[in-house]
């Protein structure tokens, strides 16, 4: 009985629970208090006055039971493992005095710790502000936790309850408050890249994520950011939304950019055909609007005449950024491998970076519809990363990260300590050989030529994506093959332009820091 007790106390509804016996509790002590001054004003019925009566011993007893409730509750209802996680899933405020761990890069470096001041026991310090706000996240007693202050909040308050000695520890804590307090929590992040990062997006609206080709994460920025130690000040500003972690949940139309998913569709299906490539462009149905090379509206604003590619195949289709020779070959490569590379790409999934009883830091879905054979008008802008298709840019980074991996698809990951999550295997290494020596090829003849770094051996894709309502947005997405371990940098600019002159710059200043830092060393 006392247990089925305690479980309904601190299950689903325990919120509602409380505050019905805090009124009860209330109530009681009415009842009592009026019962009490009852008696002591009623007549004895034989000498003296007689004692309570029986509503103000019932009314007592129940009192203290709701004072035991209430004792189960914030005491034994602490030693509760799976009562203390629900409470953290369900409830993002703190809810504890605990000193908590903190939030350490990989080297190290602090990203989040408490305020060392005396009577500031909510209070967290963070070191690197805007630049590290939206992975980091916020801790705040008014407006709750977030990023990986919240993800990690089982570790950093020391509840996890993974442990034998956690529990040990979660006991001292109720007894001596100065004794309790949480682990620090490793990121894979590396502060000083992170910072550069964010001083190069500084006045733009965007995101940059580099991560190793394994999957590890070593900056993730999006802007604007925000000040972690005041997120209040930024909750309503709904136009530049700053809160919004655009790396993980912002969602574009790739551009450009997907034409390393075409190139490797292409190779699945055996194809490197050679299309007419005019300067009227191409149009996929006879009620379509031509698909045309942006070199046509460049020319066009300079007063001059696009005279086309000509007849091209792959390789100068993928160096030059074709739209119009990629919307042939979206149309020449079957729907169903289209379909199907882009279900093991996970395009349509969410993309987990790290996940904990507590919370998870993860990117939100991506939007690529599922295409007809006959639908043809689709299958073309789907080909050049246009039409009814949008990705975050975690997306982008991960098949950037398949090409350079050999093919296979890493799991991104932000904790140090945690065991690689299985990779998947997307395309063959043949395949991923192929996209690389293309994207090769782009930087050292095509649009990605001013990121070709001596030594680094720089394979990239540059974009241009059509956004409704203003500017195109500007992508530059690469990896270093001649470096160990392989880095893929990949920047967003909103309403950025053209990428090469926008995105591209950002991405190879971050592989000279990264060079220069010895994060990444030339092959040898």
């Amino acid at each position: 009985m006392l247990s089925a007790l305690t479980e309904w106390l601190n299950g689903p509804y325990a919120g509602k629970t409380m505050l019905i016996l805090r009124m009860a509790f209330f109530a009681c002590f009415v009842v009592a208090a009026c019962g009490l001054a009852a008696s002591s004003k009623r007549p004895a019925a034989g000498r003296g006055r007689t004692g309570f009566p029986l509503l103000a011993l019932l009314t007592l007893a129940a009192w203290c039971g709701i004072l035991a409730a209430q004792f189960n509750w914030q005491i034994l209802g602490a030693r509760n493992i799976a009562f203390m996680r629900f409470m953290r899933i369900h409830n993002a405020r703190p809810a504890s005095l605990v000193r908590r761990g903190a939030l350490l890069d990989r080297h190290g470096t602090v990203l989040a710790v408490d305020d060392p001041r005396p009577g500031a026991p909510w209070l967290r310090r963070y070191p690197l502000g805007e630049a590290a706000a939206h992975a980091v996240g916020y801790f705040d007693i008014r407006y709750g936790m977030t990023g990986m202050e919240r993800a990690g909040d089982d570790v950093l308050s020391g509840i996890g309850g993974t442990a034998r000695e956690e529990l040990a520890r979660l006991g001292r804590n109720l007894l001596a408050a100065n004794q309790a307090e949480g682990e620090d929590l490793r990121l894979t992040l590396d502060a000083r890249l992170q910072r550069k990062a964010h001083a190069l997006l500084q006045g733009r609206h965007g995101a940059i994520i580099v991560m190793r080709a394994d999957g590890e994460v070593l900056a993730l920025v999006s802007m604007p950011a925000f000040d972690p130690h005041a997120p209040g000040d930024f909750q309503d500003d709904r136009e530049s939304a700053p809160l919004l972690n655009r790396a993980l949940q912002g969602l574009y139309p790739p551009g450009s950019t997907f034409k390393i998913v075409m190139a490797a569709l292409a190779g699945e299906e055996r194809l490197s055909p050679r299309f007419d490539c005019p300067a009227g462009g191409f149009r996929a149905a006879a009620d379509a609007r031509p698909i045309r090379d942006s070199e046509y509206y460049i020319r066009q604003r300079e007063g001059r005449v696009w005279n086309g590619f000509g007849r091209i195949g792959l390789r100068d289709g993928f160096v030059h950024s074709s739209n119009v020779y990629f919307a042939q070959l979206g149309l020449a490569c079957s729907a169903g491998a289209f379909n199907s590379l882009v279900g093991r790409l996970g395009l349509n999934d969410g993309v987990v970076l790290f996940e904990s009883a507590t919370g998870r830091v993860a990117a939100g879905q991506g939007m690529v519809p599922r295409v007809a054979p006959a639908d043809r008008r689709m299958r073309s802008q789907l080909a050049i990363g246009q039409g009814k298709m949008v990705v975050t840019p975690m997306h982008v980074a991960l098949w950037t990260a398949a090409v350079a991996g050999g093919g296979i698809l890493p799991s991104p990951r932000l904790v140090a300590a945690a065991p690689p999550p299985p990779a998947e295997r997307v395309f063959s290494r043949a395949i991923a050989s192929n996209v690389q020596a293309l994207m090769r090829e782009a930087v050292q003849h095509g649009t990605g030529r001013a990121v070709d770094l001596p030594g680094l051996a720089v394979c990239g894709k540059t974009g241009t994506a059509q956004a409704p309502g203003g500017d195109d947005h500007a992508w530059f997405t690469c990896f270093a093959s001649g470096a160990e371990p392989r880095l893929i940098v990949t920047v967003l600019v909103e309403r950025g332009g053209y990428g090469s002159r926008t995105a591209l710059p950002i991405a190879r200043a971050l592989l000279e820091e990264a060079r220069k830092l010895a994060i990444i060393r030339p092959a040898t």
